[in-house]
């Protein structure tokens, strides 16, 4: 099975993409969501997350409140390690077994939709990695709709990420999202085709 590694830069368009590959019928694993089921209560990351920061992180219903958590681990880089070094071995056993489980029912193609994949040098792991990427203005302009920002904080946001260009040219496939939904359709088809295994 060809495991594809799925990026993008913050706004960029990685999730649209990631939607439209399974629209295809083609599965996606997606970390974020996979570190979200972890997180909920029961769940072995909840637990590890509520001993390590305290019970002042969740909400009424004793769920973990995710905007709390987020101003404490934005706020001191050592709770934002401390948070990865709960969840990050948890989502990579969880994401093994996805990927087994795919593999046997034999797909021949899927992805894993990964924000950090270059930032955590992830390479590796994958037979291919595809980056969706735009203008850096049409970057900037989508995240300041998307979250409601300002030009001063989206610009923080960004920066805070590796750049657009150092991504470009350590992917294997790159996704242009700058045109419309069409456009990036059509891009995504050629690329489906090269990627799924003859």
């Amino acid at each position: 099975m060809n495991w594809i590694g799925l990026t993008g830069g913050i706004a960029t368009g990685k999730s649209t993409v990631a939607r439209l590959v399974e629209g295809r019928g083609i599965p996606v694993v997606d970390a974020d969501r996979v570190s979200h089921e972890l997180s909920q209560p029961g769940q072995s990351g909840y637990e590890a997350i509520v001993s390590h920061f305290g019970a002042s992180i969740l909400d009424a219903q004793k769920l973990i409140d995710r905007q709390k958590l987020a101003l404490l681990i934005f706020s001191d880089a050592t709770h934002k390690a401390s948070l990865e070094g709960i969840l990050h071995p948890l989502i990579q056993v969880e994401v093994k077994r996805r990927r087994t489980d795919l593999s046997q029912k034999g797909h021949q193609l899927c992805f894993y939709d990964v924000p950090l994949l270059f930032e955590k040098n992830l390479e590796q792991q994958f037979s291919s990695t595809v980056f969706v990427w735009c203008s850096p203005a049409q970057q900037l302009s989508r995240l300041m709709a998307r979250n409601g920002l300002t030009q001063e904080q989206a610009v923080l946001r960004i920066s805070n990420q590796m750049s657009l260009l150092d991504k470009v040219s350590r992917a294997n496939h790159c996704l242009d999202n700058s045109g419309d939904t069409a456009d990036i359709e059509k891009q995504l088809d050629v690329l489906l085709a090269r990627l799924t295994p003859a």
